[in-house]
């Protein structure tokens, strides 16, 4: 395990053998998110972001996915039933 030390510009280095082993290079890019235990890095081309990747990400085993239809409708109706109830 390495200890590296955050910059005044809030870079932290990734060391050499972390590098090496995940294939990084100047220039990828990451999102940042914050986890119960501090930060964490992904690689942002590792992130599915179309869709069907993210209702997947919702899916239950033997549950099939809801049509873009279905969800914008259900959406509407959540959204709908939210102000009615502040209007009280």
């Amino acid at each position: 395990m390495d200890i590296v030390k955050l910059s005044s510009k809030g870079n932290v280095p990734i060391p050499k053998a972390i590098r090496e082993h995940l294939d990084l290079s100047a220039g990828t890019e990451f999102i940042v998110s914050i986890t119960a235990t501090g930060l964490a890095l992904t690689r942002a081309a590792s992130v599915k972001t179309s869709d069907e990747a993210i209702r997947g990400m919702l899916a239950k085993a033997g549950r099939t996915l809801p049509n873009e239809a279905v969800l914008k409708a259900r959406v509407l109706s959540a959204l709908k039933t939210k102000d009615d109830a502040s209007k009280d």
